[in-house]
């Protein structure tokens, strides 16, 4: 809490009367949020999405790699395929007359697109970024999602609007399979690891010569480091990077100062070999 923004530190008092552990806290609710007395929205969005970081980092990261990833796209875009076909041999459909999208299908099309960012989320940094193949399968899937997004809004009976949607599974379903068959690439199989950097020789003056990208989900990435800057001289720094910790406090916000971090390192073009978990250096 003590790194979120500044509107969310008057609920500190909250959480420490009723002794949220970390394990309440990965699993809590708008509902939990409102009886410890959030009941501003705004906040309630600003928590969880934190805690949603929290459970990407404590959850995913010693299985998730470019494959699983892929995996679970496809199966997402399989099980809305699946959800369409199935509503329309149910002898109560009406998709050919109703233009009103049931809560569970959109319900089933924002969990595709969840999924879909997971997925781009590895593809639109180094290295696939540089690589042209994997950079055109992310823009294909970025088109796919604004698509959909496009079209639960159009003005058209629910048939018409399955329709476009199946294409548009099924077309997910394809790149999803060409990911996965690109077993001969380790990039596809690596999974990231944690390693901790230490910089010194900082001078206030001159900072700490890390270019670094907030993403569209709360991530923060490295993209470069300045020539002969602590973080260049450190050797361990690298474009495709992302800060975890700073101080040993998990990064949920923009709001840091950086000199002892942890960063998450993601697949090398070249060949690598990593211990999953917490490397010191």
């Amino acid at each position: 809490m003590l790194r979120l923004d500044d509107c969310l530190q008057q609920y500190i008092k909250n959480f420490e009367r009723e002794k949220i552990n970390g394990e309440q806290l990965l699993h809590i609710t708008h509902q939990e949020l409102e009886e410890l007395g959030i009941t501003r929205i705004g906040h309630q969005e600003l928590i969880l999405e934190a805690v949603d970081l929290l459970c990407a980092l404590n959850y995913g990261l010693e299985t998730e790699n470019l494959r699983t990833l892929s995996h679970k796209l496809n199966a997402s875009a399989k099980n809305l395929q699946n959800f369409i076909t199935g509503r329309r041999r149910s002898g109560h459909y009406d998709g050919r007359a109703s233009r009103r999208l049931p809560n569970d299908f959109l319900t089933s099309v924002v969990d595709l697109i969840g999924a879909a960012k997971n997925l781009l989320a590895w593809l639109d940094r180094s290295p696939f970024v540089s690589v042209t193949e994997y950079s055109l399968l992310k823009n294909n899937i970025v088109q796919l999602c604004l698509e959909l997004t496009t079209i639960v809004q159009q003005d058209c009976t629910v048939y018409e609007t399955e329709n476009k949607i199946l294409h548009v599974c099924k077309t997910l379903s394809g790149i999803c399979d060409h990911i996965i068959s690109l077993s001969s690439d380790s990039l596809v199989s690596q999974s990231a690891h944690l390693e901790v950097v230490h910089l010194t020789n900082i001078m206030p003056s001159e900072g700490l010569g890390m270019y670094i990208k907030s993403t569209y989900d709360g991530l923060h990435v490295i993209t470069g480091t300045t020539e002969n800057s602590p973080a260049d001289q450190c050797k361990k720094i690298h474009a495709g990077d992302e800060v975890i910790q700073v101080n040993h406090q998990t990064v949920v916000s923009t709001e840091w100062i950086l000199c002892d971090f942890t960063c998450r390192r993601f697949p090398l073009l070249q060949p690598f070999t990593a211990i999953p978990g917490a490397v010191s250096s």
